[in-house]
């Protein structure tokens, strides 16, 4: 470990932090975990037990990444991103021992301020929207919309999340558009039409 990366965050002396990897100033990387070739970690991120980034990974700021969670190759994950115990981000759709996709030129993102609860399993090439949250143990098989809640297998929609936290279900409608309400603070989004309509069908076949 040289001097620069010591001066500028904590990491445990069983971490294995490859020379090439840049760490930001403030993040934590706890025991066991191990950071691969070129992976890009920001500042005042937090790097659970036995985490595994693998090379050319980037991590924005503020980023929470729990006890071995498993972040492959393709994978780009913006600021302030929780990330469960145990959660894996795959890339590869067809795997077979003995090759490797080639991922010249390809990422997929999680968006700033997702959530994705523990045990859950991502998908290769599959976006996750701005402030969305993912369900304990889903599969994520789709592209997931901003604010949006998901979670099963395979993860599907559930409702829709502020971004204070709280889970926003009545939606109304003002001419053609239609939005949805945060019963905490207040704040109200709209939402595609589409989306909507799907949410109002789950609502009705859940009744």
């Amino acid at each position: 470990m040289d001097k620069r990366k010591s001066s500028q965050a904590f990491i445990a002396p069983s971490a294995v932090v490859d020379p090439t990897a840049r760490i930001g100033r403030g993040t934590k990387i706890w025991a066991f975990s191990q950071i691969a070739e070129h992976a890009r970690i920001g500042s005042e991120c937090v790097i659970g037990n036995g985490v595994y980034i693998d090379r050319h990974v980037k991590i924005g700021n503020r980023v929470r990444i729990h006890n071995k969670a498993l972040l492959y190759h393709g994978v780009v994950i913006e600021d302030d991103v929780f990330i469960g115990p145990g959660v894996c981000f795959t890339n590869d759709p067809w795997p077979r021992s003995g090759m490797t996709r080639n991922l010249k030129g390809r990422s997929w993102t999680v968006h700033k301020g997702a959530s994705i609860g523990a045990n859950a399993t991502v998908l290769p090439d599959v976006v996750i929207g701005a402030y969305a949250v993912v369900g304990c143990g889903s599969v994520v098989t789709h592209h997931v919309p901003d604010q949006v809640l998901v979670y099963g297998n395979p993860a599907k929609l559930k409702g829709f999340v502020c971004r204070c936290g709280f889970v926003m279900k009545e939606i109304s409608s003002l001419g053609n558009s239609k939005s949805i309400r945060c019963p905490s603070c207040g704040k109200a989004i709209s939402l595609p039409s589409k989306i909507a309509l799907s949410y109002r069908s789950l609502e009705s076949s859940e009744l």
